[in-house]
């Protein structure tokens, strides 16, 4: 009888942990390896407008560095792997927007279950360009910002 309360426990245990899995971490820094303060959220979306996860921005103040994720929701199917892309791209000198010349591009790209990234650089006195792609079923969700956060 006590080795099945104990397989029970175990089990309940397991099951509990497994859950944990399932949904995505919050968006503070250290869950994803960026260190700075989380500066924007942008939704990472499909064509029909469906959210399938969010890019996660931090920047450090202290060295001038930019960190970006781009994390899947239970949409965008988190927990299954699935081609997952965080970009990150400084813009020369007195460019932004869609005016934005890429300087140096940082990507993360890969077959993720939770989330690409993080990735960094040094963009301090230079605007900034994201985006973050998910892909899955129903085709590809994604956001582009050009030329943003500049200072």
């Amino acid at each position: 009888m006590r080795k099945r309360a104990v397989l029970s426990g175990c089990v309940v245990a397991m099951a509990t942990a497994g859950a944990a899995l399932v949904s995505a971490p919050t968006a503070s820094a250290a869950g994803y390896g960026c260190s700075g303060s989380l500066i924007s959220t942008y939704a990472v979306k499909d064509n029909g407008g469906v959210t399938r996860g969010n890019v996660y921005l931090y920047y450090n103040s202290s060295n001038g560095t930019n960190c970006m994720v781009t994390v899947k929701n239970s949409a965008g199917k988190y927990g299954t792997p699935s081609l997952t892309n965080a970009t990150l791209d400084r813009c020369r000198l007195g460019t932004s927007g869609s005016n934005c010349y890429s300087e140096k591009k940082v990507t993360d790209e890969g077959l993720y279950a939770q989330y690409a990234g993080p990735v960094s650089l040094s963009a301090d006195g230079h605007c900034i360009s994201i985006s973050g792609q998910i892909h899955g079923s129903w085709g590809t969700a994604i956001v582009t910002r050009d030329g943003v956060h500049c200072g």
